[in-house]
């Protein structure tokens, strides 16, 4: 049997101590080397000013006032991260998806965004505005309309064929309807290239699929979403160019509601 003596003992005690020592103090330091690092980075990133966004380019606006764009991009650099760092105004950080999220939102007359980061302080902004068809008008109210059923903003109530003009007479109705309003257009667009212009489209407050479309030489046009609305406009075609001849012919209306038959008055 072996016997170890106390001083043994100690000295053994006292390496393992310093030994943690050592340990405790390499790793206190690894975890101020990486605070430092971290610390620097971020200076670098959001206080030093070294990628910070100082120029914004915007293209492509008409619609939309310059201020009212302005304002909606300085609320995104202008966000801040814990209330304390203004995280946004960095270049490379700069969230262009949620920004685009927002000023979608916030304007409707905008059918897209591109942004572009040209570091070390620029942003190149390009705006798509949507392309107006027409002035959509309910009962509270108009607003203008593109072709892909999207309204923003008001518009005055008019009527010419200068600009494709909806009267919708329906109570509680403030969205298109796209089947509607693709008829429409197809009706608009067709009846131009036969030089037939159309003061404006009217959907009755008892809507249950028949309108009319009034057109800039005093007569009235009904059709029906019931039918297929390409008959109806080729029916008329048909109708318009037996009547050609016809100097007496001066309707007040024509009814293409019913297929392959046409009334008038």
């Amino acid at each position: 049997m072996k016997v170890y003596g106390g001083k043994n003992i100690k000295y053994q005690d006292k390496l393992a101590e310093k030994r943690r020592r050592v340990w405790i103090l390499k790793i206190l330091f690894f975890i101020g080397l990486s605070a430092a690092i971290v610390a620097f980075i971020l200076y670098l990133l959001f206080f030093s000013g070294w990628l910070e966004i100082k120029g914004v380019s915007i293209s492509g606006l008409d619609k939309i006032s310059n201020d009212d764009f302005n304002r909606k991009i300085n609320e995104r650099l202008n966000s801040k991260w814990l209330g304390l760092v203004g995280y946004q105004r960095n270049v490379l950080v700069f969230d262009r998806d949620a920004f685009r999220a927002e000023a979608l939102a916030a304007f409707p007359e905008i059918k897209e965004i591109f942004v572009n980061k040209e570091p070390p302080h620029t942003l190149n902004i390009d705006v798509v505005e949507r392309t107006t068809a027409g002035v959509w008008c309910f009962a509270s109210g108009c607003k203008y309309f593109d072709e892909e059923g999207a309204i923003w903003g008001e518009a005055a109530r008019s009527s010419g064929f200068l600009i494709l003009v909806i009267e919708d007479m329906r109570q509680n109705i403030r969205t298109l309807d796209r089947e509607l309003l693709g008829s429409i257009m197809l009706i608009s667009r067709r009846l131009k290239e036969d030089d037939i212009f159309i003061n404006k489209f009217v959907m009755p407050n008892n809507f249950i699929g028949d309108f009319s479309a009034f057109t800039s030489a005093g007569y009235e046009l009904l059709f029906s979403m019931d039918s297929n609305i390409e008959n109806q406009i080729k029916s008329l075609e048909i109708f318009l160019a037996e009547k050609k001849n016809d100097f007496d012919f001066d309707p007040q209306y024509i009814d293409l509601r019913i297929n392959g038959r046409i009334y008038f008055k």
